[in-house]
């Protein structure tokens, strides 16, 4: 048996069973993509790390610049989610030997340019050779006890929103990876999105303000695996009621005869969207929370009770999205 036949879902539960569990961590052991602890006063600090790896993140295209600065956002992202401020990050790059040292610089001017855009710094980190490009980012960020956002905590009634229009990214992964053909106004804003996410941060920091959300994460895994992922860690069921679509991504879809929402539930994900349940009474705040940050919220569905991910048509979400050891 090997690490693929796992994937990288059950290994992560592995990893659990083998070390010790922080009985003071607040976000729960294996069940976020963060980590919290207090550190006095009400004050609790936050981390998170994340890895790119050239085979299997740098795109067909993908400038080393880009590469850089995708790295630092796919960190930001789940800081964002947990209502965290960001105070730093860390990087550690491996690099072949035989890499271009202006590439080197390009890469590295990604990352810092991304670093400032979201408001930190870059901390420091190490450099080691290794076979190909890797990105390894460890990011720490600062919040309140009470203002901490955590995928558990989403109860029937809740309203499942997300803070932007999807599908974008589904349409250049189809562009990019399958060859399909598109429109030039649509191909590259598709691929833009892939080359230069963008983090909710602004979003995240507010929504963690106004005490409106319940349950909080980002979507960077894919729309189905994310809503499954959120439904299962609360023990209640979801029920997609509508998905918020690009108007790129409807016209794309069209074109080749694909379901729009089957695309953007299974098509890839990297959206870095945050994925919320919103108490009902405070929907209202949550919209005008964001509208003041210059964003948008989308409701997309409700939470009930029971288990698993459906359609209003009772039709079920497979948990199906970006998993690492398992080819899709």
């Amino acid at each position: 048996m090997t690490v693929s036949d796992l994937g990288e879902r059950l290994l992560i539960k592995q990893i659990w069973e083998l070390v010790r569990v922080d009985p003071e961590e607040l976000l729960g052991a294996g069940l976020d993509d963060a980590v919290a602890k207090e550190i006095g006063e009400g004050l609790v600090l936050v981390a998170h790390t994340d890895v790119w790896v050239e085979k299997s993140d740098l795109l067909p295209g993908m400038s080393w610049y880009s590469a850089g600065r995708k790295a630092v956002v796919a960190n930001i992202s789940d800081i964002a989610s947990k209502g965290a401020r960001p105070l730093g990050v860390l990087f550690s790059i491996g690099l072949p030997s035989v890499f271009p040292l202006e590439s080197f610089r390009e890469l590295v001017r990604g990352l810092g340019d991304a670093i400032t855009e979201y408001g930190t710094y870059l901390l420091g980190g190490d450099l080691s050779e290794s076979c190909e490009v890797t990105l390894a980012g460890f990011i720490v960020g600062l919040t309140h006890r009470g203002k901490l956002l955590s995928r558990r905590g989403a109860k029937p009634g809740d309203m499942v929103a997300t803070t932007g229009n999807l599908g974008l990214t589904s349409v250049g992964f189809k562009i990019l990876l399958e060859g399909f053909e598109a429109p030039e106004d649509i191909k590259s804003k598709a691929v833009e999105s892939l080359y230069k996410p963008v983090a909710r941060l602004r979003e995240g920091l507010a929504l963690a303000g106004s005490g409106a959300v319940a349950a909080s994460m980002d979507i960077s895994d894919g729309l189905a695996l994310s809503l499954n992922q959120l439904a299962e860690v609360n023990g209640v069921k979801i029920v997609v009621e509508d998905i918020p679509v690009t108007s790129e991504a409807e016209e794309f879809s069209k074109m080749h005869g694909l379901d729009v929402e089957q695309l953007i539930l299974y098509g890839g994900g990297e959206e870095y969207e945050l994925l919320l349940a919103v108490k009902p009474d405070m929907w209202a705040e949550a919209v005008k929370t964001v509208k003041n940050v210059g964003g948008m919220l989308y409701k997309i569905g409700v939470v009930e009770e029971g288990s698993g991910v459906y359609t209003v048509d009772g039709e079920k979400i497979e948990a199906k999205g970006w998993e690492h050891f398992i080819k899709p």
